[in-house]
């Protein structure tokens, strides 16, 4: 049996796999016949090697394998090492960036068991967020469900970790709590401070760089997410209107583009050119040694707070 699981989403991934391999230890009564592949490091001779082996230990194997695509494999070569596969193996193929004109994932995709695994949507976190917490004892309400995901975003790594957190601290999950114990993730909170800037409260932005900068961020790690940001503003600009075929295209996650789309109703796409023009001058100042990336990034604040 021959699955393929890709897609951006490598924390539903995960759990697929996770789900697969757990009812395999059961069936099999343990992990021995269960080896893992890495494409991107591991020689191919080492996964044909292992295709066509009967298992000793006990009735199937279980193999895994992550990025096939990496080896650029043609069609037949392609196709010979699919016949090699045995009956007795369950053949799982891992890609969390596919390229889609590609030989592999144009066969894979085609398979029975292929499946891909997209970012949620923000309904879609917010119910999975509310369901993670009860899965663990806890209690949380929608309100603070959005205080969340407006702290870490929409990476369910993140929010699984910080939600076993919150629950361990307190079984009800607080606001309170969120803003004690989470750790904001800087791309989100970036997103945040652009918000801020589009409504020209421009004190609350340089306040959300200062925090990010006592959790010790580097600089150029939080400019390099504000130009990100403003990358998502753009395409946003450019595609407003246009349903959501453009996110996948893009690799935008739905939330981030949901969150991008009320920013961007009150700017022009001259606004965010030239924003982004401000970003990409302050960036060549820091890495020029005309200013020191500190007093850059607080100046920048003030210039697409000031021009938005």
């Amino acid at each position: 049996m021959i699955f393929y699981f890709y897609g951006e989403n490598s924390f539903a991934i995960s759990q697929q796999v996770k789900a697969i391999t757990e009812q395999y230890q059961k069936k099999t009564g343990g992990s021995l016949e269960i080896e893992h592949f890495d494409m991107s490091s591991d020689p191919l001779s080492k996964l044909l090697n292992s295709l066509g082996v009967m298992p000793m230990f006990a009735s199937s194997r279980l193999l895994i394998v992550r990025d096939l695509s990496f080896l650029k494999l043609d069609k037949t070569k392609l196709d010979n090492m699919l016949d090699m596969v045995s009956e007795s193996t369950i053949l799982v193929f891992i890609d969390n960036k596919p390229d889609k004109r590609s030989v592999v994932y144009k066969t894979l995709s085609k398979l029975k068991n292929a499946k891909q695994f997209n970012y949620l949507s923000q309904p879609q976190l917010m119910a999975w967020v509310k369901k993670q917490v009860e899965q663990v004892g806890g209690k949380i309400d929608n309100r603070t469900i959005s205080v969340l995901i407006e702290n870490v975003g929409f990476d369910q790594w993140q929010l699984s970790s910080e939600i076993q957190k919150l629950v361990s601290y307190s079984q009800s999950v607080t606001v309170e709590a969120i803003n004690e114990l989470v750790v904001a993730n800087v791309e989100y909170s970036v997103f945040t401070m652009i918000d801020a800037l589009s409504k020209k409260q421009i004190g609350k932005a340089i306040g959300l760089y200062q925090q990010l900068t006592k959790q010790n961020e580097p600089d150029q790690k939080i400019l390099g997410a504000i130009m990100y940001q403003y990358r998502v503003l753009a395409l946003c600009k450019v595609h407003e209107g246009q349903g959501s075929g453009w996110m996948k295209q893009f690799g935008v996650a739905p939330y981030a583009a949901s969150k991008g789309q009320a920013i961007v109703r009150t700017m022009s796409l001259d606004q965010i050119k030239s924003a982004y023009s401000a970003i990409i001058a302050a960036d060549m100042a820091i890495k020029t040694g005309q200013t020191d990336s500190h007093s850059a990034l607080e100046e920048l604040l003030i210039t697409l707070g000031s021009g938005n």
